[in-house]
């Protein structure tokens, strides 16, 4: 898996399909091999686009070789506070991780990629209702049938991670070999138990979100100065609510000072950080445009210096997870 993936969430939104299909294609010629998507994208999320980033993914899957590209997606599940009732119009509202749900959702999945077999097939977020030996078995499922290679979680706690690794391993049905969890230099609750599941159970991180909404970028500086068309001002206000506040814009504005400090361009410099960190397998950031690919890309394969990596400890030590 390369050190640098690439989501899709913006593919079918907030990008049109050629313009992604070229973002791909550019990422995919500097060495980026997983493509992440969901059923429920493009987002924000509604009935008229849902499934557009699998079926634009599925376009760009048509113009490279099947086995050269990992393609990452994933079912969606209950949600909870501010996600519940937003993807209320797929299959009805219900998004219980079960037997009979997920093999819908694979087989329009796939369809919709035009490909026979999901490389990483993940939950979207966890279901503490279905029991788990029930989810892994719908999984497994998928597996044995050679619809799905591997499986994952997204948006999963260390506990839940921890109980999903012990209860595949005690009934021998398929491991959980990744968690996709949001990292960013303004939200390290990864490091808080998570990082020691992944490490000691051989959980791959897929880090999604490096740039924080775009805030790590310098972008937003003040909150007032970036693009309309930006994606904390297109996206639902909680998003906003969530990034656009004193706190965390004060933060980004010291890291993206750090950044320019030692020569980064602050994008390079917040991508890398998170690619860098102990037990991460890759991080996943997204795209709006195509001229935002060269920063992100030139993280890969970047070792940030010591004195940069206490610098920013030490940002974070006196402003730590301003982000919710």
């Amino acid at each position: 898996m390369s050190e640098i993936s690439l989501g899709t969430m913006t593919f079918g939104g907030q990008v049109p399909e050629a313009e992604a299909v070229r973002i791909m294609s550019r990422a995919y010629d500097a060495g980026v091999n997983l493509f992440d998507t969901a059923e429920m994208y493009a987002v924000p999320q509604t009935p008229e686009t849902q499934g557009a980033s699998e079926r634009i993914l599925g376009a760009f899957l048509k113009t490279v070789p099947r086995d050269r590209v990992i393609v990452a997606t994933k079912v969606n599940g209950p949600g909870e506070g501010p996600l519940s009732g937003i993807t209320a119009h797929m299959r009805g509202g219900l998004s219980a991780i079960d037997r009979f749900h997920i093999e819908r959702a694979v087989d329009a999945s796939l369809r919709r990629l035009g490909t026979d077999v999901i490389d990483l097939y993940q939950t979207h977020w966890p279901d503490r209702v279905v029991p788990m030996a029930e989810q892994l078995d719908a999984l497994d499922r998928l597996v044995q049938a050679g619809k799905v290679r591997y499986a994952g979680v997204s948006n999963e706690t260390p506990w839940g991670l921890t109980r999903l690794a012990a209860t595949a391993e005690a009934q021998g049905t398929a491991p959980i070999v990744s968690v996709q969890n949001v990292y960013h230099m303004l939200k390290r609750v990864y490091d808080d138990g998570m990082m020691e599941v992944c490490r000691n159970e051989g959980v791959g991180m897929l880090a999604f979100s490096p740039l924080a909404m775009g805030l790590l970028t310098g972008k937003y500086g003040t909150g007032q100065d970036a693009p309309p068309a930006s994606r904390l001002y297109t996206f639902p206000p909680r998003f906003a609510g969530r990034y656009l506040h004193p706190r965390a814009l004060a933060a980004a504005g010291r890291y993206v000072a750090l950044a320019h400090d030692f020569g980064l361009d602050p994008t390079t410099m917040a991508v890398a950080w998170t690619a860098g960190r102990p037990g991460v397998t890759s991080a996943l950031p997204g795209v709006s445009a195509d001229n935002q690919l060269d920063a992100i890309l030139a993280a890969a394969g970047l070792d940030l210096s010591a004195d940069l990596r206490d610098a920013i400890d030490a940002v974070h030590r006196e402003m730590p997870n301003p982000v919710i």
